[in-house]
């Protein structure tokens, strides 16, 4: 693997995030939970924010283009084995309760499914004047802060990585995160 992570500054212009936005308007909203299946559940002082769950067919523009950034940077750093973009969700982290997500990975270890998330993808739909706080943090690696920071840059890592969204204190912090998937690991 040559980089930890990677960052696409700026790749979507500002028109391109508010139509992500706009069409995060028409998915239904609700409180993020915290693990996966069985053990799913709500934990306000692990994890406070809104999401909806856009559909990847219908949003197939945003898909296709994450794939063509996910592609060139999988080849050029992680070379792991990725198949495409099964989940899509719009997140906003809001001042009113704290928005922010403590330490976690997006993997799920204990899954019996033939595939697993790879890569993670985070899309900055928000502009850094739009709050404070908030920032994105990996656990016990360079932070990318002050690079992944203006509007419609890309995010992409290694879905085993541990990382954390710090809480917000003023404004509301939008984006966009799914998971490149492939076969698990061998």
């Amino acid at each position: 693997m040559k980089n930890v992570w990677e960052v696409w500054s700026s790749a979507l212009c500002d028109t391109e995030c508010d139509t992500i936005i706009e069409r995060s308007g028409t998915y239904s909203d609700e409180d993020a939970t915290v693990g996966f299946s069985n053990t799913l559940r709500s934990d306000l002082a692990y994890r406070t924010s809104s999401i909806r769950w856009p559909s990847t067919h219908q949003e197939g523009a945003i898909v296709e283009r994450i794939i063509q950034l996910v592609g060139a940077s999988n080849r050029n750093n992680f070379g792991v084995d990725i198949e495409g973009v099964h989940e899509l969700q719009f997140i906003e982290y809001r001042m009113t309760n704290s928005g922010h997500y403590n330490w976690h990975h997006d993997v799920w270890l204990e899954s019996a499914r033939p595939y697993a998330r790879k890569l993670s993808v985070v899309v900055q739909l928000s502009s850094p004047a739009e709050y404070q706080g908030g920032a994105f943090e990996f656990f016990g690696i360079e932070n990318q802060a002050a690079q992944f920071a203006p509007r419609g840059s890309f995010l992409i890592f290694p879905s085993f990585l541990q990382h954390r969204v710090l809480p917000v204190s003023k404004g509301t912090r939008r984006s966009l995160v799914t998971w490149v998937e492939g076969a698990n690991w061998r």
